[in-house]
Order: structure tokens, then sequence, then C-alpha cells
């Protein structure tokens, strides 16, 4: 019994491992073995995106941002950790212009879960105050609008005064009036 136990244990915390040995990709994130599991259960490909995100696809970035939503509980700040942890890997520009797109709802919950998880990085650096490492992603947190040049140059976000085309992948919203924050 005690052997069941701890054979039980052992994969539990090898779980995630396992995964990224199977990916044979390296994943420079921490990733919790419960988002994975909520994950699976909402045919999420966690893995995928994430692998995908840290190459600095936006529309990865953007769909592990809106999978906040999905998670509940402890995962939430478990998902927010992996997700902050990304901002270095990206650029603070690409992760901030995917943010600032977000609707305000989403904002706003990314914006009280992020400064919780980066109590618990283990990347001491970004437990610094989230506007000296992160001020582009800190603004659009707030509501601010940051573009990113070079993913303009890449043909996956818009110019200024330009609407967004339906093969960006990226949707646009107006900043929140006020009756929309209460």
């Amino acid at each position: 019994m005690r052997s069941i136990f701890l054979a039980a244990t052992l994969f539990a915390l090898l779980f995630p491992c396992m995964l990224h040995a199977q990916k044979g990709k390296k994943v420079e994130v921490e990733v919790f073995s419960d988002v994975l599991k909520t994950a699976e259960w909402a045919a999420f490909k966690y893995m995928d995106n994430i692998h995908l995100a840290q190459s600095g696809d936006q529309k990865a970035i953007k769909s592990l941002l809106e999978f906040s939503g999905t998670v509940d509980g402890i995962e939430t700040l478990q998902h927010a950790t992996t997700c902050i942890e990304l901002i270095p890997l990206v650029t603070d520009e690409k992760f901030g212009s995917i943010v600032s797109i977000l609707k305000p709802k989403l904002k706003t919950v990314l914006l009280e879960r992020f400064p919780l998880a980066q109590a618990r990085t283990k990347k001491v650096e970004l437990r610094k105050p989230f506007q000296e490492w992160a001020p582009l992603t800190w603004k659009a947190l707030n509501g601010e609008k940051v573009a990113c040049s070079s993913c303009m140059s890449q043909g996956t976000a818009t110019k200024p005064g330009q609407k967004p085309t339906p093969s960006s992948g990226l949707e646009v919203t107006e900043p929140a009036s006020a009756t929309e924050k209460q």
C-alpha cells in the first residue's frame, strides 16, 4: 500500500517533466501539473501553446492569456506564474501589445493575478515591481494601448488607424470607458 502511494506521488510530481521530455523541447517557464490536467479537460493544447509562445507566436500568447478564464482556485496563480515567466522570453513589447488587445474584464483579472503570481515564481528578477521589468505590459494591463513595432513588421499586428484583418488572429478592442469598468 505504501509503495503504491509512493509511486502515485512520484508520478504526480514527474508528470510535467515526462510530458516535456516527450515533446523534446526545452521549456523555460514553470508549468504546473494541475493546470495541465485542466487544459486536458478543456481540450486546450497547453504545452503546444507554451512552446509556440516561447518562440514569440502571438496567437499562442493570446490563447494562453485567454485560458486564464478557464482555470480556477490555486490553478489561477499557477497559470499566472507561467504567463509572467513568458514575458522576458517573448519581450515586454510583444507581450504588452497582446495584453492591450484583450477584453477589459480579462485585463482586470490578469492585473489582480500577476502580482500574486510574482510571489510564487522562482525567478527572483520577476519579483521586482512590475513597472520596472515589464513597463509596457503594466501599461497595457492598466488600459493603455501598446503597439509592437516588430510585430507590425512581421505582419501580425495592425498599424495605427488600420482595422485588423481576420488573418491576423488578433482582435482589437477599444479602450474601456469608465462605465465598462464598473
